[in-house]
């Protein structure tokens, strides 16, 4: 797997992934010197999972012989094979399509990464005792995609008495994290983690109750019960693929519009979704 140093453990963490190469995305040097390393492995395919013009580039530029991906404007000459798109459906079927390609396909199984041991030490620590549950008040991706902090702080405080809360998040979340925690009396350790150590400390939760985000995937890795709150992300596309969640999402015409802010400017695909609606999945979530 050829993926952002950021992401590297996660795959090395994954039982059926034989080795990881992290690419950090840089200037020419940094580029002429990927292709050269990438060159001297002598791959014989790629799969191409985003639909990006530069990950098919780069695969051209190796001169790796077959080039799979799905046909996306200018990219689509740098391909040599382009299998016809599925419907709208879970993006890992999108993604296992690709390997029609190369012949029958194994079977589709849920993500599942494995926690180095150290990592767990280390979420033992943070998180004594326990149940846990767990809050990731951010979203990378953009303010759309984020529950109010003050719905996240009421819920937190009607679920207290369920088990010791933590809130999690990556570094850019840090100051949303602390804010929640402190509203919630519980504990932050947003932007206080490595990747593996999320993934951990979101093991130890009974429940998660998140965003459409990053850790939303990272819990349906490790198995932990969760409530997932969508507003303009497609929830049929890019929901959690385990069967240990609950979607939570206002039923509303212009959902999925897939922005960054809300375009009609009432947002109300997040404003509608009450305290009350989350509570109860959360607790039909819970043991």
């Amino acid at each position: 797997v050829l993926t952002k140093p950021a992401f590297a453990d996660l795959y090395r963490g994954a039982p059926d992934v034989d080795e990881v190469i992290a690419h950090e995305r840089g200037g020419m040097a940094t580029w002429v010197q990927t292709v050269r390393n990438l060159k001297k492995r002598r791959f014989d395919a790629a799969i191409l999972l985003p639909r990006s013009f530069s990950a098919a580039f780069l695969a051209w530029s190796v001169r790796i012989p077959r080039r799979i991906g799905y046909a996306d404007g200018a990219r689509t000459k740098l391909l040599t094979e382009t299998p016809a798109p599925l419907d709208r459906r879970h993006r890992v079927y999108h993604y296992h399509h690709l390997l029609s390609a190369l012949g029958q396909p194994p079977a589709v199984t849920a993500p599942r990464i494995e926690l180095p041991q150290d990592a767990r030490d280390w979420a033992e620590e943070k998180l004594p005792d326990g149940p846990w549950i767990g809050f990731n008040p951010g979203a990378t991706y953009g303010a759309a995609k984020q529950w109010f902090p003050d719905r996240f702080i009421e819920l937190g405080r009607k679920l207290s008495r369920r088990g010791k809360l933590v809130v999690v998040g990556g570094p850019a979340e840090a100051e949303l994290g602390e804010k929640v925690a402190k509203g919630i009396g519980g504990t932050c350790i947003a932007g206080k983690t490595s990747v593996m150590q999320l993934s951990a400390a979101i093991a130890r939760c009974s429940l998660f109750v998140t965003n459409d985000t990053g850790p939303m995937h990272v819990a349906d890795a490790v198995g932990a019960p969760m409530v997932a709150i969508f507003g303009p992300t497609d929830w049929i596309v890019t929901p959690p693929f385990g069967k240990s969640h609950t979607i939570v999402r206002h039923e509303i015409e212009c959902s999925p519009c897939l922005k960054r802010t809300c375009p009609l400017g009432h947002h109300d695909c997040m404003k509608k979704v009450p305290v009350d609606q989350v509570l109860k999945a959360c607790e039909e979530r819970l043991p």
